[in-house]
């Protein structure tokens, strides 16, 4: 393994000019203006929205969406979704103004659910978040990455929970301006989002057990806005987050990944892997022991015959309790 700590005193001196990193005070991103209309729901959802559902069943068990006074966080009205007991959504949708590739958006929610643990999507084109309600209004807001260009594109708001009722209010899409990380100008770096500054877009999110987290904070960042924090939860469980690689291992290819990391307290452990995408879930690791301060991490990846021509993709994880926040993800592809 290769540990060095980054970045001496005259590089943080330069980098508070930049904002970035080294104590400098972190850029919020900027936000546009919403680009949803009624997205209060003051008015019927003829005005802007349009309503899908595979329900099959008779009223008034089939699911449904309509504006009533009782679903209002604010104003007069809001949206009641409700979802009877089969297909596999209530879903209201709006179609949007295309957007360009690598743009970030952040969609923003007020969501209430009538019983509690219904579980509500909400999706702008190719990405989404799920949010489990609660009996009480809760704020949603994620910032979501486009991968990909689209002339038209749709935001959606569905119930997935069968036999149940979710309130909606105060919606809103616009677009985001994020501050660049270290990672998201390193030249050859086949990861996305890899300074975390659009949330966990692209990032896909696994744990075993509900106390496992991840999460994105100021707190947590070694350049740019944000950092990734993540806990792992009692021990035995299983916490990570992954980014899937456009192409599959080709023959002769070698990786490098790189990554700063720090634990809460000092101690704490992290696993950097580059891993097949089914199962046995193989593929090298890099195992790292965390100090309170930022450490710099740069290894090589061992490619082997049972890797080639399969599809894989980076895989954080903590391998301990407590804190660990990993920042400025890299991985290159070298040949042999």
């Amino acid at each position: 393994m290769n540990f060095t700590l980054r970045n001496p005193w005259w590089l943080c001196v330069l980098a508070l000019v930049a904002w970035q990193g080294c104590g400098g005070e972190p850029k919020a991103p900027i936000i546009g203006p919403n680009l949803v209309v009624n997205g209060t729901f003051e008015s019927t959802l003829e005005e802007g929205w349009w309503t899908a559902t595979d329900s099959k069943a008779e009223p008034p068990e089939k699911s449904s969406a309509t504006t009533s006074p009782d679903a209002a966080d604010s104003g007069s009205a809001g949206l009641m979704l409700h979802k009877g007991p089969d297909g596999f959504y209530s879903m209201v949708g709006q179609t949007l103004n295309g957007h360009g590739a690598w743009q970030t958006f952040q969609v923003h929610a007020r969501i209430k659910g009538t019983t509690g643990n219904e579980h509500v999507i909400i999706g702008y084109d190719s990405q989404s978040v799920e949010v489990v309600a609660e009996t009480r209004w809760r704020t949603v807001s994620r910032l979501l990455l486009m991968s990909e260009s689209s002339d038209d594109s749709n935001l959606r708001i569905s119930l997935t929970t069968n036999d149940s009722t979710v309130y909606v209010d105060e919606v809103s899409l616009a677009m985001a301006q994020v501050e660049r990380g270290d990672a998201e100008m390193a030249r050859g770096n086949l990861l996305r989002n890899s300074s975390f500054e659009s949330g966990l877009s692209l990032w896909d999110f696994f744990t075993s057990a509900p106390e496992g987290t991840a999460s994105t904070s100021p707190d947590a960042r070694h350049s740019g806005y944000a950092g990734l924090v993540l806990n792992r939860g009692p021990e035995g469980t299983i916490t990570l987050v992954k980014q899937p690689l456009p192409d599959p291992v080709a023959e002769r290819e070698e990786y490098r990944i790189e990554a700063d990391v720090r634990g809460a307290h000092g101690g704490e452990s992290v696993n950097l892997c580059l891993q097949i995408d089914h199962d046995p879930w193989t593929g090298p690791c890099i195992t790292v022991t965390t100090y309170e301060n930022w450490q710099h991490i740069s290894q090589k990846l061992p490619i082997d015959e049972t890797m080639l021509d399969e599809r894989v993709g980076v895989v954080i994880s903590p391998g301990s309790d407590g804190s660990v926040m990993v920042d400025d993800v890299i991985l290159t592809r070298t040949q042999r």
